[in-house]
């Protein structure tokens, strides 16, 4: 029995292996496969032959391979684009983004819609929900029976399992059980996932040469959120999707933060904080329910003419910043940074007083990490999404054969 499952267990993996080489490549020989991840040859041919009976994967001639007239033409293998499609959404205030995906990637079908969730109900926000996914899916024109995963983006925090909205800056509604309702509604499997976490598998995704071991994405808009990975993992809370940098404390009884606490770090180097000190507004102002990304790049083409209110904002948030970074470097060591989102378009106002804050700390090693800025955060979060849907189709369908093998 041990033996038998272990078998399976190894031709599971090997499915899995086989097929992400493939969706990552794009399109890859047989040979490529085998060396890419060290199986033989004969157990690539055998495996990819499976799941092109499947129609997980297609098999084509390589047409940029010269033709020689000789032996063999080469043939490459891809993903399917019509083996699956995936439901996307991205949460986030005022709107939900809706896009309907095909196997290898590609959006079939898109829709914006508004949504005001300040003061909606809970019922009016799953009837919405669930109405403007099927008019999506409606475009789309595919049949049901095609949808088989759903990928939301939360701007917010959802428990451990990626079923439910615990809070979020959209709405104050709280325990919002998302992911039964679309599951109840459509039939295919659904996750939420925190949208700071999906902008760093995004990155992880893209160049997991750069982004790969220990790395974080710090998201600087309305909210400042993290994305960590550390060791090769997302690292979240025990019971839920934080890793609320926004919300540690910088400087007790500080500013407002949105949160309704006082001193986060937020409260200093969210857009609403830059905004409200620029502006002169007392600390205790309530925070702007919404700051364009005009806004900032105002204030920091305001510091690039010296404007001595704007240079101030911007230097707060980067102090801010700077000393939430040297608490986490003092526990975990320092890593890469990026920062994502319309805030970044003042981050140079912000990075002096940040490496300042950092050379002068317990982790002053960490006072030239390298950082990389992304000024839009919505072409991440979709890419996670993506990754994340098809991710787990690809793994539903390589333990496939293993409950056969099983049966």
């Amino acid at each position: 029995m041990t033996t038998v499952l272990r078998s399976d267990d190894m031709r599971r993996l090997n499915r899995l292996r086989i097929i992400q080489m493939v969706r990552r490549k794009g399109a890859i020989s047989r040979s490529e496969i085998a060396q890419a991840v060290a199986l033989s040859p004969a157990t690539v041919s055998t495996i990819s032959n499976d799941l092109i009976t499947e129609g997980v994967l297609t098999a084509r001639g390589n047409d940029a391979a010269p033709n020689t007239g000789r032996g063999r033409p080469s043939i490459h293998l891809s993903v399917n684009p019509g083996f699956r499609h995936a439901v996307l959404i991205i949460l986030k205030i005022g709107a939900i983004n809706i896009s309907i995906v095909d196997y290898a990637g590609a959006i079939v079908a898109h829709q914006d819609f508004h949504i005001d969730m300040a003061t909606i109900a809970m019922d009016e926000f799953r009837a919405t929900l669930i109405a403007e996914i099927r008019q999506t899916w409606q475009a789309s024109g595919l049949p049901g029976d095609q949808l088989a995963r759903i990928s939301v983006g939360i701007q917010g925090t959802t428990d451990i399992a990626g079923q439910k909205l615990l809070r979020s800056p959209m709405t104050p509604l709280t325990d919002i059980p998302v992911a039964r309702w679309l599951e109840d509604e459509f039939g295919a499997p659904a996750r939420l996932t925190n949208d700071c976490d999906l902008i760093a598998r995004a990155l992880n995704w893209r160049d997991p040469e750069l982004y790969r071991e220990n790395f974080a994405a710090i998201l600087l808009a309305h909210g400042v959120g993290m994305g960590l990975f550390l060791r090769g993992n997302i690292i979240n809370g025990t019971q839920s999707s934080g890793t609320e940098f926004g919300h540690m404390l910088h400087r007790p009884g500080g500013a407002l933060c949105r949160c309704g606490a006082r001193g986060c770090i937020e409260a200093n180097a969210g857009d609403y904080a830059i905004v409200r000190r620029y502006r002169g507004d007392p600390e205790n102002t309530a925070p702007a329910s919404h700051v364009t990304a005009a806004e900032i790049a105002e204030i920091a083409e305001a510091a690039r003419g010296q404007n001595t209110r704007a240079l101030d904002a911007l230097a707060a948030a980067g102090r801010a910043l700077g000393s939430g970074l040297a608490g986490i470097y003092a526990l975990v060591d320092p890593f890469r940074i990026a920062f994502v989102g319309h805030g970044v378009a003042a981050f140079e106002f912000m990075e002096p007083a940040l490496r300042e804050i950092l050379e002068n700390s317990n982790a002053n090693a960490a006072k030239d990490i390298p950082i990389d800025l992304f000024p839009d955060d919505l072409p991440l979060v979709l890419e996670g999404c993506r990754i994340d849907a098809l991710s787990e189709i690809d793994a539903i369908q390589a333990e496939r054969l293993g409950e056969q093998a099983r049966a």
